[in-house]
């Protein structure tokens, strides 16, 4: 099915979301036995349609509880009756090729994009609490195209630097975030962009958990820890596949860390992820992992650290006043500047935010800061020197976006309370 025809389905059925509840209901009320799949195919469609990232069905004391994640944020849509909550899990089960009668153990499934009403694949996973299983669908695509550097919100400099990182041949560049920051999406960004420098002529292969987006032209691997075959295992099957750019899901062992990073100084580019609150930790994580000072200086090449904000529904903008703590946790000065928020309209559905876009900073390592890393620094050091030599943080990032009305000080104080400690 194609994007357009796509997109006219999900507009005809369009539903604002405090109406979700009532079209869910009647469809549930039906006496024959389409009404529990119609309802199933209904927040299924509504979900992607509202842009939502996963969809939470969790039973509650008097209710099975319907919410939205849109933007990063859950949103109450339904509170449906109890006796209806074996039933849509089961439907969501069946089509996820899950065991319908086993409640008693988490199951993870897959629905394929030709099976749902939103025409894009989903990913399941169920898990028995004390009131029933609850079931959250991570809705997946194929329209990873569509991302470049530039619409996922980075500034001209940011993306200038990074598209000469991408395109060594050698050493490593770490994304480091909280979860759903956007790592993912950014990683594919930046092997589109890569694809697009190299005309094609790299040797690109992935190892993932899970795949959520395929790419042509690239060889994407999916781990799988039931037959032992984790990030580690194959990392080390893939070294002698040939490979010039190796993308590492995520680093979360030893093992990996030091795979990866020996990677990066044998003539491969690797880039991975890994967990730290600033671009400036993931140089202290790595070395209190145990990775060598030296591999840690001569590879990493640079880390991009990055949040995801809400931005101001343009429909609805208008000037406000933001709180004065808050204000002065970012300005020092007391200039006059305007602020402005998206108020709630029809078109983001009454939250005043619609859509997202990243604020980050990017480390890049040279030889002052390499031998700075030697001697086994604290983060406040290495951060401290990178802001000399002209890095912008992300604070720094997300207040000029404040300043041009594109998001508020209140997401950044969201998204960035462990930066502004």
């Amino acid at each position: 099915m194609s994007e357009h025809s796509q997109m006219e389905r999900d507009q005809a059925r369009a539903i604002p979301l405090n109406q979700i509840q009532n079209e869910l209901l009647a469809l549930l009320d039906q006496t024959d036995e389409t009404g529990v799949a119609d309802a199933v195919d209904l927040l299924i469609s509504q979900g992607a349609y509202h842009g939502c990232s996963d969809i939470h069905l969790e039973p509650w004391a008097d209710y099975f509880s319907l919410r939205y994640r849109i933007d990063g944020i859950l949103h109450q849509c339904a509170f449906i009756p109890k006796e209806f909550q074996p039933k849509i899990n089961a439907r969501i089960k069946v089509l996820a090729d899950l065991v319908v009668y086993r409640k008693d153990v988490p199951q993870d499934g897959r629905i394929d994009f030709e099976k749902t009403t939103c025409g894009r694949p989903l990913r399941v996973s169920t898990v028995p609490t004390i009131k029933g299983e609850k079931t959250v669908i991570r809705l997946l695509g194929d329209t990873v195209e569509l991302y470049t550097l530039e619409t996922l919100g980075f500034q001209p400099p940011v993306i200038q630097t990074l598209q000469d990182v991408i395109t060594r041949t050698s050493g490593a560049l770490m994304l480091t975030g909280p979860s759903s920051s956007g790592k993912t999406t950014t990683i594919y960004a930046l092997l589109r962009e890569l694809m697009s420098l190299q005309k094609n002529t790299t040797n690109i292969v992935t190892i993932e958990d899970p795949v959520e987006y395929t790419m042509d032209r690239i060889s994407q691997i999916q781990t799988n820890p039931h037959v032992d075959f984790t990030f580690a295992t194959a990392l080390r099957a893939i070294l002698r596949q040939d490979p010039e750019v190796i993308m590492v899901g995520e680093i979360r062992d030893l093992e990996t860390a030091r795979m990866a990073i020996r990677a990066g100084l044998t003539g491969h580019f690797v880039i991975s992820t890994i967990h730290s609150g600033t671009s400036a930790g993931v140089f202290t994580r790595l070395l209190d992992m145990g990775i060598e000072p030296f591999l840690v200086a001569s590879s990493v090449t640079a880390v991009l650290a990055q949040r995801l904000v809400r931005l101001n529904c343009p429909d609805c903008l208008e000037v406000y006043t933001p709180d004065p703590g808050m204000r002065a946790r970012f300005i020092s000065d007391k200039k006059k500047r305007k602020f402005y928020q998206g108020s709630g309209c029809e078109s983001c559905n009454g939250i005043g935010f619609r859509g997202r876009a990243t604020i980050g900073e990017l480390f890049t390592v040279d030889q002052e800061i390499a031998e700075l890393i030697l001697e086994e620094p604290t983060t406040s050091q290495l951060e401290e020197m990178a802001v000399t030599k002209g890095m912008e943080t992300m604070a720094e990032d997300g207040l000029s976006k404040a300043l041009k009305g594109i998001t508020t000080l209140g997401e950044l104080m969201r998204v960035l309370p462990s930066v502004l400690d």
